[in-house]
């Protein structure tokens, strides 16, 4: 397989970017130090040009008949390519196939698999299947479908959706979780406060002129969601800053060698791209000004919970409270999916009463995925607002799903429940909509902040069957 990549020229690429991202890694390094040090209030570059919450990375040639498009075999082709890349990801030992010089770390996993395809990667197609969400949009699969040329109206089984796959990898993860050092036996500051911006995101999704893979890009995610690591004291330390530094790039570059290396097999005429998509970033004083805009000043709220009785939180019972939150919030492919009917007070109004109007919120997957540092991941769903998100663009698709985390610290006495807060998301991810459809939003940020904790609170108040004190909220300062 690998020298049908270098002999495609993808093999070339992965080298390029590679060495890229060392160049890069230093330039940002030089580039953030410059940054905090400078005080005359000029404006401040973070020394690697612009960059975009998104990057393109290549092109997969649509299904045409006699010329035209078949959008339905299209779509089907889209899906077919988001399940050879997560396939190559959760069996393929990447260092094997793609060579140490490309895989530095240890090998990448498929975000959501049983613990015997993680350790084995004997992993069934139904499981690789289910791994791989699917996010709706308001758009048709097919826009001849008579139905809907007649009606105008998108039908359930006419609705596009994008692809998501998830890569998890314990070293990368372990660094921005500060659970590993990044030099000596230094981490980065308020690891676990990080936990809802993992894990990475790649999309495949198509239009009528193409099958598009997308991912988030490490370099522009880390700024903005890593924004007190990037003003924290450590990066005066130049070994540190360069350290940190070089992981964003590197990780981008296993990732992209990962998808060319599936999709090489899975369709030869497939172009290899870096392409910036979406919001523009052209400085650090751009990162600070979309931190300082949002309502909470970060990308993140911080819930700190504590017993009644003033016991420890257990590690099992942390993971506990993840599962009770998803069993509330209900999980998508059940019969149930997206009714809430727990009862939450003596009246006996029930959880989908307080709720905004049709958010049939759900969780995407059974149970949380874990990353280092035992912190729970849960994606939150509602079909409702995931469609509003998609109607300003699939390329947006990897912004989603709306991610909860749920993690002890302070040796178990607390614990913290954390929310990706979307009025940051809708002004840091989403800032290249239109004027038209910022309007459209409106209040929806709010309302999603309220359904989220209102789950929440519903599964710890009802269902999860420990007595909690009130939380209080934990602030971590994102800005300088």
């Amino acid at each position: 397989m690998k020298n049908k990549i270098e002999n495609n020229g993808i093999g070339r690429w992965v080298k390029k970017a590679l060495c890229g991202g060392a160049m890069l890694g230093l330039a940002m390094t030089m580039g953030a130090t410059s940054a905090i040090a400078a005080e005359d209030g000029a404006a401040r570059s973070h020394g690697f040009g612009s960059m975009t919450p998104f990057s393109r990375v290549a092109k997969v040639p649509v299904v045409r008949v006699k010329g035209e498009i078949d959008y339905k075999a299209t779509y089907a082709k889209a899906r077919a390519a988001s399940l050879a890349i997560a396939t190559y990801v959760a069996r393929i030992k990447e260092a094997d196939t793609l060579g140490s010089d490309v895989i530095k770390g240890i090998d990448w996993k498929l975000g959501g698999t049983s613990e015997e395809c993680l350790t084995t990667r004997v992993c069934s197609d139904e499981e690789i299947d289910h791994n791989v969400l699917m996010i709706p949009s308001p758009d048709p699969i097919d826009p001849t479908d008579a139905t809907y040329v007649e009606t105008g109206v998108v039908t359930k089984s006419n609705t596009k959706k994008g692809n998501v796959v998830e890569f998890c990898n314990k070293k990368y993860a372990s660094m921005a979780m500060g659970v590993a050092p990044i030099i000596d036996t230094r981490p980065v500051v308020n690891g676990w406060a990080h936990a809802p911006a993992l894990p990475c995101e790649v999309s495949v999704w198509n239009d009528d002129q193409h099958i598009y893979v997308d991912m988030l890009d490490p370099s522009a995610i880390f700024t903005l969601f890593f924004s007190d690591v990037l003003f924290s004291a450590d990066m005066q330390d130049p070994a540190f800053a360069e350290a940190l530094y070089a992981m964003p790039p590197q990780v981008k570059a296993e990732i992209v060698a990962i998808i060319h290396a599936a999709l090489a097999d899975f369709d030869p005429d497939t172009k290899a791209m870096d392409q910036k998509i979406g919001p523009v970033y052209n400085s650090i004083e751009d990162i600070i000004a979309v931190v300082d805009a949002s309502p909470l000043d970060s990308p993140f709220l911080h819930m700190v919970y504590t017993k009644q009785d003033g016991g420890v939180f257990t590690d099992a019972e942390s993971k506990a409270v993840a599962q009770t939150i998803i069993n509330t919030m209900s999980i998508h492919g059940n019969a149930d999916a997206g009714t809430h009917p727990t009862v939450i007070n003596e009246a006996g109004d029930t959880l989908d009463s307080i709720l905004s109007p049709k958010s049939s919120w759900r969780s995407a997957r059974t149970a949380p995925i874990t990353i280092p540092g035992k912190n729970h991941i849960i994606e939150a769903c509602s079909p409702k607002y995931a469609k509003m998100a998609m109607g300003t663009g699939l390329h947006h698709v990897n912004a989603l799903p709306c991610e909860i985390t749920v993690k002890t610290i302070d040796s178990g006495n607390k614990l913290v429940i954390s929310y990706l807060d979307p009025a940051f998301m809708l002004g840091a991810m989403f800032a290249d909509i239109s004027e038209e459809d910022q309007a459209k939003f409106g209040a929806i940020p709010g309302l999603i902040n309220d359904d989220l904790q209102a789950v929440v609170k519903t599964a710890l108040d009802v269902n999860l069957g420990i007595a909690l004190n009130a939380p209080v909220r934990k602030v971590i300062n994102m800005l300088p």
